[in-house]
């Protein structure tokens, strides 16, 4: 009984380290100019090995982990967008994601990307844990 109490209260993405994720990004910014449209997205620093900032429709935004949930402790565990600005891909398992909720679309991952909490007041967008 205790086994199983502490399996289940065990972190899915355990082999992504669990840092502390506290991002404000002002649209405003040029360097963020790349936001301001529906599907767009962009890397931002923090998290693991980065986030993906994705416009879902101009007043809701997703962020995701960077680091793939398929074999974390590997060096190249790392999910870019793809060509298509659809995607997210690791090209070291071959996972591929959507952007528009972070489901697995194909390859070995059992997991979606690890998202995190945002919030948007029309000017900051705010990313945390």
């Amino acid at each position: 009984m205790l086994f199983m109490s502490i399996t289940s209260c065990r972190n899915q993405y355990d082999g992504i380290p669990n840092v502390n994720v506290d991002v404000y990004i002002n649209i405003q910014n040029p360097q963020y100019q790349n936001l301001a449209g529906l599907g767009s997205w962009s890397y931002v620093n923090g998290g693991s090995k980065g986030i993906i900032l994705f416009n879902l429709d101009n007043e809701n935004f997703l962020a995701y982990e960077r680091h793939c949930p398929y074999l974390p402790e590997n060096t190249c565990s790392k999910v870019s967008v793809d060509e298509t600005n659809l995607y997210a891909l690791d090209t070291c398992c071959s996972s591929r994601f959507q952007l528009l909720d972070g489901v697995l679309i194909e390859g070995p991952s059992q997991l979606p990307l690890k998202a995190y909490n945002t919030s948007f007041d029309g000017n900051i967008i705010h990313i945390w844990n």
